[in-house]
């Protein structure tokens, strides 16, 4: 009996264009690239413009580099940025998240953030060209110098990094935000090690920015914030959360 081979061939996906977005790496928000976990903004992203027909490209460059080319127009859109960060930078109606500041120390540290007076008696770890809101830049610019005031991380991993320079005494607290600071410490074995010293009464929110200098940005903010409704409405958005052990904030 004659052998028959049966070729699958699969279809092939024909993008229309590519939107490129880049970040630092801030998970749950966006973490490796071409991972099985690239996180909630990406996968965001994938969701409403593939369906369109538009391929998005993700990149991961320190986080300053990544302001300054894509307002450049090097690349498409800045993932996880807040409106202090590119005030610039063309914005969605929809935001992706809410951000409120979050303070944490060593586990016997007994240092607490209740005023805004508190950081005078730390050394706080910061990252540079993130947003900390106006009265906490304000300080950092002030003493930027005094590294017994402040610390400016620069780089990639800036947070791991501060992770592991608080835990061997080099700086007396850290301020991110909350989900970021706890998935990264877990990921690096270190949750156990850090605890919580209080919160910004500041929200700020988050979103995918697009660069001033392309014409398709008005463009790519219109597909996002209306694709990022439907996701909502079909459940596809609580979805996409529930796998970083994320709830919708809205």
């Amino acid at each position: 009996m004659p052998v028959v081979f049966i070729l699958l061939v699969c279809p092939t996906i024909v993008w229309s264009e590519t939107v490129t977005l880049v970040a630092d790496e801030w998970p749950p928000f966006n973490a490796t690239p071409n991972a099985a976990e690239e996180g909630f903004l990406v996968d965001v992203a994938r969701a409403v413009f593939e369906k369109k027909g538009i391929q998005v490209s993700y990149k991961l460059i320190p986080w300053r580099r990544a302001v300054e080319l894509t307002r450049a127009g090097t690349y498409n859109g800045l993932l996880g940025a807040s409106k202090t960060d590119a005030p610039d930078f063309i914005f969605p109606s929809e935001e992706l998240a809410r951000n409120v500041m979050s303070f944490y120390v060593r586990r016997d540290s007994p240092w607490v953030f209740n005023h805004r007076s508190d950081i005078e008696d730390v050394s706080l770890g910061v990252i540079a060209g993130y947003d900390y809101r106006t009265w906490l830049l304000d300080y950092i610019e002030a003493h930027r110098n005094e590294p017994r005031k402040i610390q400016v991380m620069t780089g990639r991993q800036p947070l791991q990094r501060n992770i592991l320079k608080l835990l061997n005494n080099r700086i007396d607290a850290i301020v991110d935000n909350e989900a970021v600071i706890l998935n990264v410490a877990r990921r690096m074995g270190l949750n156990d090690r850090i605890k919580p010293a209080g919160y910004g009464s500041e929200i700020a929110y988050i979103y995918i920015a697009f660069s001033p200098k392309h014409a398709d940005s008005q463009r790519y903010a219109q597909l996002l914030s209306e694709g990022l409704v439907q996701l909502r409405l079909n459940g596809q958005l609580a979805s996409i959360l529930s796998k970083y052990g994320l709830k919708d904030w809205k």
